[in-house]
């Protein structure tokens, strides 16, 4: 979501509109709307059929809208390539039709369609809503003119068939492999894929291909294959694997990293390295205004004036690694950022170009402090992180400073380093329905703050806890009121220390 001011408005203004949005997504809407669409390629002419439900206690009334919409049209502006949800035409027109709906009532309307030669069928949408008299949203669904599969790797797992196994993708391992894809189209994926690789030292022995029935934005395992590692493969060593998913799916390529050493660490002393970093309007560099450990950092902001410029969507990526079944990211930081509109990211990638957020920053911390992540959810996996930063068109402030970024490194076969921790935070259930406990174990002097964010960085609720104790969230914020379904973090903090956890809830 970039912003609208004008085709020099690099930049993004996701997170704040993200605030918004779920915020009014937390409201029940009174209404279910459910599409029918029947479209003929050869003719350009279809006709979309709206079932509108009054689920609430009361009467709604509003106007009922059809928008016909294109997306990915190229087009240079503002910096991108492509423009999104351009509103082509609405049926009947623009006023729409004023409905009045009961408690428990059903309204159905049926309206035909054009779609001009200029457009791209495969692209276009029918979005029906309806909107009240203050321009209030009461509910929109939409349902694409024509059914588009587009499937991408989305992650694996993988076992080890050695006698002694330690979850390393190593020279000289077999691996039994599942490897997952994700439907970003609007139909339902039900093809073979196929998996390949020209990497010298890699030998593809079997695969089997799973029956699926992927509906849209849905997930599954697609694949499943064992794999041999060449014993005189190069230490570490950058492998690329393609999946053909077959038919309309399309191909996605992922990297893959043997290695005998895992985790990686850097103390941002010994210059950039393999960091890489970029955006639209870009802040990072090597900074020695402030270090956790003598005498540089990784800083977004201005050297000039300690503040970062407006409109960054900078990010920070570090090269690949292996993660290990008991490893952790720690990093120690400070920031200044506008409250509310100006948010940092900490993000995980497991080369599927999906980036996971661990968790999101805002405000000020004024001093250095110490930030833990579990990554065991991507043991052996191949991954990098992230540190993304974003700020709007106005306002600025101190910026962010990362330095000392550190997922242990081991080397040889099962050797493990497991970081000692000063407190023991146990969360779960995860994902969680009703309930979810937090505990603390460490000694009795140990006390701390346990603060919950939403997945856009809207403060939830905040609690004290002691040491040999736990607390119970009800999923409920800090009025009482129930929150909706989705990615909660649950961040713990002493004066030196925090750790952050990410769970689902589901209802």
């Amino acid at each position: 979501m970039t912003t609208a001011g004008g085709c020099s408005n690099p930049g993004t203004m996701y997170p704040a509109y993200r605030i918004q949005l779920s915020n009014r997504a937390a409201i029940p809407s009174p209404l279910q709307i459910d599409l029918e669409c029947s479209y003929d390629s050869l003719t350009n002419n279809g006709s979309v059929t709206a079932t509108v439900e009054n689920t609430s206690g009361s009467a709604v009334s509003g106007n009922l809208h059809f928008a016909l919409t294109e997306h990915s049209i190229p087009y240079n502006w503002g910096g991108l390539t492509t423009v999104e949800h351009v509103c082509r035409d609405m049926l009947p027109n623009a006023a729409g039709e004023a409905v009045t709906i009961a408690v428990g009532d059903t309204i159905v309307r049926t309206h035909d369609f054009t779609v001009d030669n200029a457009w791209n069928e495969l692209n276009c949408n029918v979005v029906v809503f309806v909107q009240g008299t203050s321009q209030e949203m009461y509910q929109s669904s939409f349902i694409a003119l024509l059914d588009n599969i587009d499937m991408e790797y989305f992650g694996l797992t993988f076992t080890e068939l050695n006698t002694s196994p330690n979850q390393i993708p190593q020279p000289g391992d077999s691996l039994r492999m599942d490897l997952y894809g994700k439907n970003n189209g609007s139909g339902v994926y039900t093809d073979t894929p196929v998996l390949t690789s020209s990497d010298p030292y890699i030998t593809i022995l079997s695969t089997t291909p799973q029956t699926v029935n992927i509906g849209p934005g849905d997930l599954d395992t697609v694949l499943n294959c064992d794999i041999a590692l060449d014993p005189v493969c190069p230490s570490p060593h950058l492998a690329q694997f393609e999946l053909d998913f077959g038919g309309a799916g399309g191909a996605d390529t992922f990297d893959f990293l043997i290695s005998h050493q895992t985790g990686f660490s850097d103390d941002i002393e010994s210059g950039q390295g393999e960091w890489t970093h970029s955006g639209p309007v870009d802040n990072w560099h090597i900074s020695d205004y402030s270090s956790h450990s003598p005498s540089h950092s990784w800083y977004c902001g201005l050297e000039n004036t300690h503040q970062y410029s407006n409109l960054n969507d900078a990010s920070l990526v570090s090269p690949y690694f292996v993660a290990t079944p008991d490893s952790n990211l720690t990093f120690w930081h400070q920031y200044g950022l506008e409250p509310n509109y100006d948010y940092s990211f900490v993000e995980i990638d497991n080369s599927s170009g999906w980036w996971h957020i661990l968790d999101v920053y805002n405000g000020n911390q004024a001093t250095w402090i110490q930030a833990t992540y579990s990554l065991a959810d991507f043991a052996g996996q191949t991954v990098r992180l992230r540190f993304r930063f974003v700020s709007d068109q106005s306002v600025t402030a101190s910026g962010w400073y990362v330095d000392d970024v550190d997922v242990p490194v081991t080397t040889g076969v099962n050797e493990f380093t497991q970081e000692i921790q000063p407190l023991q935070i146990t969360v779960g259930p995860n994902p969680f329905s009703r309930a979810l406990e937090i505990s603390l174990a460490g000694t009795v002097a140990d006390v701390g703050i346990v603060t919950i964010y939403d997945a856009t960085g809207r403060l939830i609720e905040t609690n004290e806890i002691r040491a040999n104790n736990s607390m119970v969230w009800h999923a409920k914020d800090s009025r009482e009121q129930p929150v909706p379904a989705g990615i909660y973090f649950i961040r713990f903090r002493t004066g030196t220390h925090t750790e952050t956890h990410k769970v689902l809830y589901v209802k």
